[in-house]
């Protein structure tokens, strides 16, 4: 049964809408690589991240398997999920927006660490969680949460990711988001043209994407800077997918804008130094996101770490 945090949910119940898919095998779900049973068999552990200029550096950002960055109120927030990392604490933490719902279920019910919101997200994280699509761990009601004295709040409250993981025991195993492949023929898709940086805008913060052809990883800055954590490490990523999709206003704040992440649209995929360019599409919000060429072709990931931009 879960362990439902809120007196304002309905009595739990033995049955849920979503229940969770098993464990993938002999892989870490989020970045398609080789794992131990113990690494395999983790919750995605999901943190809302503050990106205001007050809340950099963040707290081991670098050390995210996916991000999921989107729009907020003129400023980006994200998504980081965490399976084969596990650092000493993550953050900052915010809070969660009604966007963020859909991009959580597909990853088989993972721990939402956020800050808390306003009642109308509130209720409607909640009721995800009594639906079975996230293990919901609210700073407002667990103890996973401090705050570091280096910097004010709301900009320096902080999750302990093995606490985190010991309160969620409702939280199913981490599932695969995206296509991997490291075979070589991955890279002959129709439209692939050599890319060794990219330019993506956002609200509030234009990125940059470098490719390293040491390390095989795209180097991200953040207007102009090196984007990097608390410990010096710089945010990469061995696959950078810029995601187009439509913002509506939420239900929850006519100010607030939500990021449609179910339907289709255009998106372009670098990895490997390479720029491709189709369509992703998603089914509903429990399925994994699926990437095509202008062929009709699959577009896979390479494996490893994976930051998904979701563009105007």
């Amino acid at each position: 049964m879960p362990n439902v945090q809120s007196k304002r949910l309905p009595a739990p119940r033995d049955w849920w809408v979503y229940e969770p898919l098993p464990v993938v095998d002999g892989i870490a779900a989020l970045t398609g690589l080789p794992t131990d049973a113990e690494t395999r068999g983790r919750a995605a552990l999901a943190v809302k991240i503050d990106n205001s200029p007050s809340a950099r550096p963040q707290w081991n950002l670098a050390d995210a398997d996916v991000v999921f960055e989107e729009n907020v109120e003129g400023i980006t927030r994200f998504i980081a999920f965490y399976q084969t990392n596990q650092p000493d604490r993550i953050g900052p933490v915010r809070s969660a927006r009604t966007g963020d719902l859909d991009v959580l279920a597909g990853m088989n019910r993972p721990i939402l660490a956020w800050s808390g919101g306003n009642p109308g997200v509130s209720d409607a994280v909640w009721q995800a969680h009594y639906d079975g699509w996230l293990a919901d761990l609210s700073a407002q009601r667990s103890n996973c949460f401090f705050r570091s004295r280096r910097r004010n709040a709301p900009h320096n409250l902080l999750v302990v990711p093995a606490c985190a993981r010991d309160s969620a025991t409702f939280a199913g195993p981490a599932r695969i988001p995206f296509s991997f492949s490291d075979d070589p023929s991955a890279l002959q898709v129709a439209g692939a043209t050599a890319a060794t940086t990219a330019t993506v805008a956002m609200d509030g913060v234009t990125t940059k994407w470098t490719f390293d052809s040491t390390t095989g990883r795209y180097l991200r800055s953040q207007n102009g800077q090196p984007h990097v954590d608390v410990d010096g490490d710089r945010v990469s990523a061995d696959n950078v997918v810029v995601m187009t999709v439509e913002y509506v206003k939420s239900a929850a704040d006519q100010r607030s804008p939500e990021p449609i992440t179910v339907g289709e649209g255009p998106v372009v995929v670098y990895r490997d130094g390479l720029a491709i360019s189709g369509r992703w599409s998603r089914l509903d919000r429990y399925s994994a996101y699926v990437v095509v060429a202008g062929d009709g072709t699959e577009i896979k990931l390479s494996t490893g770490k994976t930051f998904v931009q979701l563009s105007r």
